[in-house]
């Protein structure tokens, strides 16, 4: 009887969702908050949302208007062309500019099909992939995490901050989901590249510069436009992050290369728009570049020095050497453990160090569990530089093999 009670209860609840998120989806469209601000005569920010948004940028050129990525919605996507062709007096789209493969970058691509659309060269077949498995992702989408969302929302003081950025995610996600299943598309990039590319549109041009694996999403690119000294940053840097990488798959060299040939005086960037969040002024990535070339090239010096990870964590703390990033705004304890693990993965980037996590899942793929518990005592006893043992990491090993 309480089994049955249970499960009844169950239904009840499911129904009460459907039936609310079946209320909500007929007129959702029209409640995303859709704003939009010209940055100068020729760049127009377009997004839906008041704090977490979904945000478009439009260039217009003497060679016609260049899109920074395409939205996470078709439909809300349609609103911002129509805002975009009505400020410009033109629907003349030549370039549509994918940061990265990530479905709310790319998902609003089929709305600019005269456009020709450039990304890094891993991006289609990271969008082929994500497209593939779709049906899954609006169903986990509905069912674990709106409920979730919209029950945060709720708990709010209506009109706070925290409401209005739960209010964004649950009526955007709403008018997505709805899209991916009944009015999506893919539609892949034309042209790829894998190091840098330059856009010449006449009276302004267009750097972009492959960021490397590490941060984000594997496909990241960063678009410079030096007329107007504006860095498009997709999701690789954030107002309240000096975190540069979460892995030790990264290219640091790289990185810091890119950032000195961007930043080759104090006025070369006076903002950076990401897709989420609006603008950063360029003096808070010059100074993140500083960090990260001070972290690079200090352990690279204790890597001569035969240091270990240990001495390093604690003569090079965020206190005892690198406390100047207080002035980027950003919380002390906050940065205090962003360093900290920038340390750690930039000690394994240096070092080769391997994810511990990565090669046991291949050994329990391909070899079974008994061979993996002795390939683990013996990766455990070591040394310290070869292999990292992320909790993280085997805490997503351990869901993707409970999934299985």
């Amino acid at each position: 009887m309480n089994n049955r009670t249970g499960i009844l209860n169950r239904i009840v609840k499911f129904l009460t969702i459907f039936l609310f998120l079946s209320c909500q989806l007929i007129a959702q469209v029209d409640q995303v908050d859709v704003g939009y601000e010209r940055l100068s005569e020729r760049i127009l920010v377009v997004w839906g949302g008041k704090v977490y948004k979904d945000q478009v940028v439009a260039i217009a050129s003497e060679k016609g208007i260049v899109m920074i990525d395409a939205g996470k919605s078709p439909t809300l996507t349609g609103k911002y062309r129509t805002i975009i062709e009505r400020e410009f007096g033109s629907d003349d789209f030549k370039y549509l500019i994918n940061t990265h493969h990530h479905f709310d970058h790319t998902a609003g691509n089929q709305i600019f099909p005269e456009a020709i659309i450039i990304a890094h060269q891993k991006t289609p077949g990271l969008m082929e992939t994500w497209a593939q498995n779709r049906r899954s992702f609006i169903d986990s989408r509905r069912r674990d995490l709106l409920p979730g969302w919209i029950s945060q929302r709720d708990r709010m003081e209506p009109g706070s901050e925290e409401w209005k950025r739960f209010n964004d995610i649950v009526t955007t996600q709403i008018v997505m989901l709805d899209d991916y299943e009944n009015n999506y598309i893919l539609t892949l990039p034309d042209i790829i590249f894998n190091d840098r590319l330059t856009l010449d549109m006449g009276d302004v041009t267009f750097r972009l510069y492959y960021w490397s694996e590490g941060l984000h999403a594997g496909d990241d690119i960063l678009i410079y436009c030096p007329e107007e000294r504006i860095l498009f940053s997709g999701d690789l840097f954030h107002k309240n992050s000096f975190t540069f990488t979460y892995s030790p798959i990264f290219d640091g060299e790289r990185q810091i290369s890119i950032m000195a040939e961007i930043f080759k005086d104090e006025n070369s960037v006076k903002w950076i728009y990401d897709c989420h969040n609006g603008r950063m002024a360029g003096t808070f990535i010059s100074l993140y570049h500083r960090y990260m070339k001070d972290v690079w090239e200090t352990l690279l010096k204790a890597k001569e020095k035969g240091m270990d990870l240990n001495t390093i964590m604690n003569d090079y703390s965020y206190e005892k050497r690198f406390s100047y990033i207080i002035n980027s705004g950003i919380d002390a304890e906050v940065l205090r453990r962003q360093h900290t693990d920038n340390l750690k993965f930039t000690w394994y980037s240096i070092n080769g160090t391997q994810s511990a996590a990565a090669i046991l899942e291949q050994y329990i793929n391909e070899k079974g569990i008994k061979v993996t518990v002795l390939k683990y005592n013996e990766m455990k006893n070591r040394p310290g530089t070869e292999f990292f043992f992320a909790e993280n990491e085997f805490n997503r090993l351990g869901y993707t093999l409970m999934n299985a």
